[in-house]
């Protein structure tokens, strides 16, 4: 990530948005695991799709009902 890179947190986890090139990069840190990278054409599409993958990381297992 460059020296734009904005940190946003969200649910306790960490987002990372930065420029990259044409498109934009969230880099999503949860504790103990490795970050996962999302890229989108824009910033508030690369913001909201890491808000989404963290809702569904932590929303109840659906199976077990």
């Amino acid at each position: 990530m460059t020296q734009a890179t904005e940190v946003i947190e969200h649910c306790g986890h960490q987002i990372r948005l930065a420029p990259a090139g044409l498109d934009w990069i969230a880099a999503v840190t949860f504790p103990d695991q490795r970050s996962t990278v999302i890229m989108a054409p824009d910033r508030e599409a690369a913001l909201n799709k890491a808000y989404e993958w963290i809702n569904l990381q932590l929303a109840p297992d659906k199976t077990s009902e």
